[in-house]
Order: structure tokens, then sequence, then C-alpha cells
């Protein structure tokens, strides 16, 4: 029995230096995949876990976070779970001592951010920066943007009180706006490659304002992947003529929830395209809740000019358009689409999910396939649902 004992405590020790002596690269693989309550409580194996925690690059207070604070109180309570969510983040943040390349902040509505302390010297090395339905004004966000000068990848969701956004960081390569905006603009964005905007549903206070926003996007950066959600935010840049920039980066553009029913969001379109000469790939989807009343008279283009070399596309070599019920706008910018890339190889499209009837369903597949097509390689495919 004695020796068994020795036996048992040997391998207990064993194992004990077995999981202290882990290298850092695993011991912070396996803290980064823990919810972060977990990742705390390992700090107690041992000094170097803990040295391990206290220097984590990844640190994300998600859902599964604010929830497990909210069940301590019961019934829960907003106050109970701000004031805690604030003392644990802050504790956390505060004895964190290495460089901190991603910080994931949820946490539930009405929590508001408070200005840092004064002798907060910023997130030095953060690469990514995700703020979901929290509370910032615009100056305590231009503060925080400001303390982190490696920012790669930005991501705002929903938060309230930005209704006036400044996007000024060099550093910057991927931006994800999803809620509503006032005003967006940008500046020192040289290295901005990616931008997503989705249900930005912008409140005009001027069409000037808003191609003024394109234009900083045209000019002072490469752009490479464009991608506008909501037809919002387009009716209030749409232009009659001409459009004022060109983005001569760009290789794939992408509008969805477009309802090209409305004039303005019609004619953004259509000249938004050509503006994007060097585009490979183009993705639209029109919007669940289509508005019909189209005035052929709206068009941007005549007929003429779908054959100015001008408005060719002679990079674009692939097409997806969904969600076609088959109106006279839908049909209308199809046709302008195919009579303008001669280079074109695939046009996928797919069609609504409800029709009254097969027989309007057919109808609709038939207009498209007859079509003319300026490229001899275009090929159509329909998408079954």
């Amino acid at each position: 029995m004695a020796s068994s004992n020795i036996s048992l405590n040997t391998t207990d020790e064993v194992n004990q230096d077995l999981i202290s002596n882990l290298p850092p690269i695993a011991t912070e693989k396996i803290l980064k995949f823990l919810p972060i309550k977990m990742a705390a409580s390992m700090s107690v194996l041992s000094t170097k876990w803990k040295d391990n925690w206290l220097s984590l690059r990844h640190l994300v207070f998600d859902r599964t976070f604010w929830e497990e604070i909210m069940r301590g109180s019961q019934p829960p309570q907003d106050n109970y779970v701000a004031e805690k969510t604030i003392i644990i983040v802050s504790n956390i943040l505060l004895h964190h001592n290495g460089p901190l390349q991603k910080f994931l902040f949820s946490v539930p509505p009405r929590f508001v951010l408070n200005p840092p302390p004064r002798d907060f010297k910023g997130f030095a090395d953060l690469r990514s920066l995700k703020l979901d339905r929290i509370e910032c004004k615009p100056d305590i966000f231009g503060s925080l943007i400001a303390s982190c000068p490696r920012l790669t990848l930005l991501k705002l969701v929903h938060c309230i009180g930005l209704r006036h956004v400044i996007i000024n960081i060099p550093s910057l390569e991927s931006l994800v706006i999803i809620g509503v905006l006032d005003y967006l603009s940008f500046k020192n964005v040289a290295s901005l490659t990616y931008i997503s905007l989705l249900e930005v549903y912008k409140i005009p206070r001027g069409k000037t304002e808003v191609v003024d926003s394109f234009k900083d996007l045209a000019t002072s950066c490469q752009l490479q992947h464009l991608h506008f959600g909501g037809d919002q935010f387009l009716a209030t840049g749409g232009v009659a003529k001409s459009f004022p920039l060109t983005f001569n980066h760009l290789s794939k553009l992408c509008l969805t929830e477009l309802n090209l029913g409305r004039p303005d969001v019609y004619r953004f379109v259509f000249r938004m395209i050509p503006s994007c000469p060097y585009i490979k790939e183009l993705e639209i989807s029109m919007a669940l809740i289509a508005y019909f009343a189209f005035d052929e008279n709206a068009l941007p283009l005549q007929k003429h000019e779908y054959d100015d070399d001008n408005f060719k596309m002679r990079h674009l070599l692939k097409v997806i358009v969904t969600d076609i019920r088959g109106s006279l706008a839908e049909l209308e910018f199809i046709k302008y689409v195919l009579a303008i890339s001669v280079m074109l190889e695939k046009f996928f499209f797919k069609l609504y999910g409800y029709f009254s009837g097969d027989n309007s369903k057919n109808l609709v597949l038939l207009n498209l396939l007859q079509l003319p097509r300026a490229s001899p390689k275009a090929q159509l495919v329909y998408l079954k649902q």
C-alpha cells in the first residue's frame, strides 16, 4: 500500500509539472479558446499560468460573460450588471501587463462606456476591436481609438450615441459598421482595404456631405472590397448625372438589400458600378420588401450610352444577383450589367422565394435568359432555392 501511495503521489507531481511546464504558445492557445472566467481561474494552477493569464493577448467579454453576471442578480437588474461588469473588466485591464491584440467587449443595453482614467496609456498593441451594443459618446470613442495606434480591425454593432463617427486610424485595414449613423467621414485611412456598412440608415443632412465621404474613401486609401447593406444610405448619395469619384483599386463590390424601385437608389447603383472600373466580382441582392413605383424616364443613362466605351466593365468576371422578382427596374438593371460587362464569364442569379404561380416565375426566367450579353463567354447560371 505504501508503494502504491508513493507511486500515486509521484504521478500527481509529474502531471503537475507537465501542466506547469507547457510552452507559452500552448498555454496561450488554451486560454484563448476558454470563456474568460474559466481562463482567469486557470491562473491558480501555477505562477507560469498566472503570468500567461495576465499577459493574454486576446480578451473577449462576450454574451456568455455578461449572461453569467446576470445570473448572479435575481431578478436581473441593469444597475447590478453594469456595476459588476465595470469592476471585473476594469480589474482585468488594470492588472494586464502584456501586449493586447484583440479586445471584444459585448455587454447588455444601457451600458455606458465611461472615460478612461487620466493615467491610461491606451492599448498600444491592440489589433482587433469590436464594440457591440454599447453606449458611447463620440469624444470618448475618439479617445479610445486614438489610444490604439496599431488597430487593424474595427467593428461597431448597434452602438448607442455614436451617431457622428470620424474614422481616423492610419493602421486600420478592415471596418465593419452595423447600425444608425447621422454622419460618417474618413481621415488618415491609407491602409484601409475592406469596408462593410450594414443597416446604416443615414439621416440626410445634404447629399454633398455623403458624396464627400465617398470622395474620402476613393482618394485616401486603396480600398479593395466595399459592401453596402440597406438602400437608405445609398439613397442619400444618389446623383442624377455623374458620380464624382473612381475606386481604382476596388476588386469586389457588394450591394445588398437594394430597392431598385426607388429612383434615388436606382440612380446611385447605375453610377456606382462604372465608378469601380477594375472590379472582378459584383454581388447584388434585392430588398425583401420591395417598392415598385418605377418610372423608366428616371433611368440615369440613355439607351445609347450602354455602348459607350467609357461605361464598359473590362475586368468584371463574376456577377451574383439574388432575390429577383422580375420588376421592370430589376430587369433593366440586369440588362445594363450584361451590356457593359464585356469580359464577363459567369452571371449567377436567384429568384425571390415566393411567386404567385409557376407561370409568373417561368416568365421571369424567360425574360432573364433572353437578355443580350456583351461578353461572348458569359453564361447565365440559375441558382435554385
